[in-house]
């Protein structure tokens, strides 16, 4: 698709209406995708950090199968780690996207190169492309906190999926609060590394996120979330001891030890609870999958 821009005055009535009420109003902002009406829809910015753990990965992964074909719109900024989940994950469950890379939007610049193929993914699912910075413009560290104004600008909820205590994932936090929007957070461990920053956000009166229908109810939205069927027809004995063992993530020898099952029969009932989608191995642990 070509590259566009909409100057200020031309604003209202479309997604970039709610930008009239920040400070420091870009001029124009250019955009790659076709727009749609805003009224149609709840837009909510998922930020997070570059480095995440497997644990916001699931989370957010459950949260967006409960929201999935919901009229929302996932905004993030196109970056690696939890940016790239959130736009991925918004497609494969049928909800619209919005990148804001931190460039330019001509395809030599676009940031980062990695992601490349996702922004074209991301046009084909008539999503769109948005930056305020000419399309010729090579990524600068200074334009990553000038694109996040822009997102809390038009957001009606920012979702702060995981933060590290210093991270720029908090400059994203700080402005939806200076801007007067909802602000959630999906709560994490207090020994994780990952999410200092997040569970502080938490402490100071973020709303905490433990499904979609806390989405929903933040959004006003009275659709009905999507729960996933799962087979739990047939349960074997062993595997239901299995499953008794994982009220927390564990590793396949934790928890052969702690299911006192031989390695023979473990491996079998581990990989019959994977067929019927009732535990998933992600980064080397065990996790139930509802």
């Amino acid at each position: 698709m070509e590259i566009q821009e909409i100057k200020k005055e031309e604003f209202k009535n479309t997604i970039f209406e709610p930008l009239l009420e920040i400070p420091d109003l870009p001029k124009k902002i250019n955009f790659n995708g076709k727009l749609f009406n805003k009224n149609d829809f709840k837009f909510i910015v998922v930020v997070g950090s570059r480095r995440h753990s497997s644990y916001s990965k699931n989370a957010l992964e459950k949260i967006f199968k409960e929201i999935s074909g919901q009229p929302i719109v996932i905004i993030s900024g196109l970056a690696l780690g939890i940016d790239t989940l959130a736009h991925e994950k918004a497609m494969e469950n049928n909800l619209k996207t919005i990148a804001f890379p931190g460039s330019g939007l001509n395809p030599e610049v676009l940031y980062p190169k990695s992601n490349f193929n996702l922004a074209k993914n991301i046009l084909e699912n008539d999503g769109i492309l948005v930056s305020e910075f000419e399309n010729s413009a090579k990524t600068m560290p200074y334009f990553f906190p000038q694109r996040n104004r822009l997102m809390a600008g038009i957001a009606d909820l920012v979702l702060v999926v995981e933060a590290q205590e210093k991270s720029g994932t908090l400059i994203t936090a700080r402005l939806a609060l200076d801007y007067n929007k909802d602000l959630a957070v999906i709560p994490n461990s207090i020994f994780s590394e990952y999410s200092a920053g997040s569970n502080k956000l938490l402490k100071e009166g973020a709303i905490p996120i433990f499904s979609g229908k806390d989405i929903l109810e933040i959004l006003n939205l009275t659709g009905e979330v999507k729960q996933e069927k799962l087979n739990f027809d047939d349960l074997s004995e062993n595997q239901k001891i299995i499953l008794k063992k994982l009220g927390e993530p564990k590793t396949k020898n934790e928890l052969l030890e702690e299911s006192g099952l031989d390695v023979g029969t473990f491996g079998i009932e581990i990989s019959i609870l994977e067929i019927k989608g009732l535990i998933k191995e992600s980064l080397g642990k065990i996790y139930k999958n509802f």
